[in-house]
């Protein structure tokens, strides 16, 4: 049969909105970088101060004029790393002149805030090493409900945004929500185009930052009631501000031939990062929300 030719694969983009839109991100580009941070760190945070209160101008205490005491609380916390990887594993019959190398860090590339999300909303990495590490859906600590109850997407984010004013010194928080319930609340979030005139940024009305992840669950606190997503039953999330660490991208194959298998005629090629996604954790409330059913 004669060669008809071959239509490369359409651009893999990730998608709009997640959480890279939103984060503080540090890239690192060499392994001797890595190093630094990848067996673990301390982040600092600069929302809690000792006192926060008015004075009169006798500098006496006012009545009712204290906004904040944060005399026993800590300023940074620890995080411990974890490491994203793709494999791709294709026949060693594959198409002629494909860059299986470029290929497997393409996939990494859009897949690694994917996996950011993951591991911020639920802590599966953090889980199985049992750390410190916080994420989203973690049980104890500053996780407090906004409300008690479910409600409707719109009546949540109110309740959140009111929560956020919770913020010691007042700084601006982030709202993380899945997909559905991002589309349950249409115009009353409001999105940022690109240069393409494609949105790559959504925010609340009053300027919140939302994340409205691909990775996200939208489970409940561990442990709470109704904790789990359902076909009726989501959960948002309001927290200081996001960071992110990413290594750089390495594919694990030395060459092509470290990756194949002449038994069965297949070839395994991996790559991996180092990353890490955390959040200030001055503020951290949940609501639940009641999303209609099919």
């Amino acid at each position: 049969m004669a060669f008809r030719g071959i239509y490369p694969p359409p651009e893999l983009i990730p998608a709009p909105c997640g959480v890279l839109s939103v984060a503080r991100v540090t890239e690192y580009t060499a392994r001797s970088y890595d190093e630094r941070w990848v067996r673990g760190f301390s982040f600092e945070y600069d929302s809690t101060p000792t006192t926060l209160e008015l004075l009169t101008t006798n500098d006496a205490s006012v009545t009712g004029g204290e906004l904040y005491d944060g005399s026993s609380d800590e300023r940074y916390a620890d995080y411990y790393p974890f490491h994203i990887e793709v494999e791709d594993l294709h026949s060693t019959f594959g198409l002629p002149g494909e860059d299986r190398f470029d290929r497997v860090k393409k996939q990494l590339e859009v897949a690694t805030q994917k996996a950011l999300e993951l591991e911020l909303w639920d802590g599966p990495a953090a889980k199985a090493e049992f750390t410190t590490n916080p994420y989203l859906s973690k049980t104890g600590g500053a996780t407090e409900a906004a409300a008690a109850g479910a409600y409707p997407a719109a009546e949540a984010l109110f309740h959140l945004e009111q929560a956020l004013a919770n913020s010691p010194v007042g700084a601006a928080g982030v709202i993380h929500m899945t997909r559905d319930v991002a589309s349950i609340l249409g115009s009353r979030l409001v999105f940022v185009e690109d240069k393409d005139g494609k949105p790559s940024k959504a925010m609340t009305r009053l300027g919140t930052e939302v994340i409205i992840g691909m990775g996200y669950s939208g489970n409940g606190p561990v442990g709470t009631t109704n904790a789990a997503a359902s076909a009726s039953n989501r959960w948002m999330y309001g927290t200081g501000p996001v960071d992110v660490h990413l290594g750089k991208v390495e594919v694990i194959n030395e060459d092509l031939g470290q990756g194949v298998n002449a038994s069965i005629n297949d070839m395994r090629i991996k790559a991996y990062r180092p990353a890490a996604v955390y959040f200030d954790p001055s503020v951290h409330y949940t609501v639940r929300v009641a999303v209609p059913t099919l």
